[in-house]
């Protein structure tokens, strides 16, 4: 047991280290007098954890993407359970995501999906919620989807993902879009991903390369995702920069809001719709 003043070491895989990431901004912008965002398990969770956050400080585009990213899905997943109140969501690579601890979910069943080694620090460190489950296996492991209740299949369902679609192979992505429309008869897709030029320089990243891990897949255009599977039909996209703009004084970055060149070169989240 964790007691109030102490710290302790966790024990991550290469990928699940970069979980800290995100964390560590979201409790940063929360300790701000007026930030963007309200996440006080993730100002406890930093204050428990043993670990240096503080080679993270220098990664300012990393930060200021993490909280337009957090800003715009928040919005948007509220705006789908306001919606479809009945919902499923299953949270892909969830890490120590407390979005399910900061929304309404009203009758919603939500679902975290991570590695066995992050759904244990979840549990250690994170007060459960009702209706909110933990799934310790790979988003790979094609036994999960039986985990998750949809009401034989007819629920509205929507799957989430931000900053792990980038640590996969093209190969992987389409495994795991095969996976969904296997088990699923319809679902949402609100997924992050990165430009393909950008996935492959690892070295440029200002926060990963803190870290061991390696990025892996992107795509120049999201639209382009939709030809993996003929029942993958792309809907539209949330482009990280046009959230940057609103939250920042930069007159770089508003320009650059304003200029489809730079857009297309900044993370997004991909929204499609995939059928059987």
């Amino acid at each position: 047991m964790v007691t109030a003043n102490a710290t302790e070491k966790i024990s991550l895989g290469t990928v699940q280290e970069t979980l800290l990431i995100p964390l560590y901004f979201r409790a940063k912008e929360t300790k701000k007098e007026n930030g963007s965002i309200n996440d006080p398990q993730a100002v406890e969770l930093v204050d428990k954890i043993d670990y240096d956050f503080s080679k993270f400080d220098r990664g300012k585009a990393s930060e200021l993407g993490i909280i337009s990213r957090t800003v715009i899905l928040d919005n948007e997943v509220q705006k789908y359970i306001d919606e479809h109140p009945d919902c499923v969501i299953v949270n892909l690579g969830c890490g120590l995501c407390t979005r399910n601890l900061r929304l309404d979910l009203k009758q919603t069943k939500w679902y975290n999906l991570d590695f066995p080694d992050v759904i244990e620090v979840r549990k250690k460190f994170l007060k459960p919620k009702e209706n909110c489950y933990d799934i310790a296996k790979s988003c790979f492991d094609e036994t999960w989807p039986n985990d998750v209740n949809a009401g034989n299949k007819d629920k509205d369902v929507l799957i989430i993902s931000e900053g792990v679609f980038m640590y996969f192979t093209e190969d992987e992505v389409k495994q795991l879009i095969q996976l969904i429309k296997k088990n699923f008869k319809k679902t949402t897709l609100y997924i992050e991903i990165m430009h393909s030029l950008l996935a492959r320089h690892t070295n440029m990243h200002d926060t990963v390369t803190k870290t061991n891990a390696t990025l892996g897949w992107g795509i120049s255009q999201v639209r382009d995702m939709a030809k993996f599977d003929p029942g993958l039909k792309y809907i539209t996209e949330w482009n990280f920069l046009d959230k940057m703009a609103d939250l920042n004084d930069n007159l770089f970055i508003k320009i650059s809001s304003k200029v489809n060149f730079f857009k297309n070169f900044c993370n997004k989240y991909g929204v499609f719709e995939l059928t059987q």
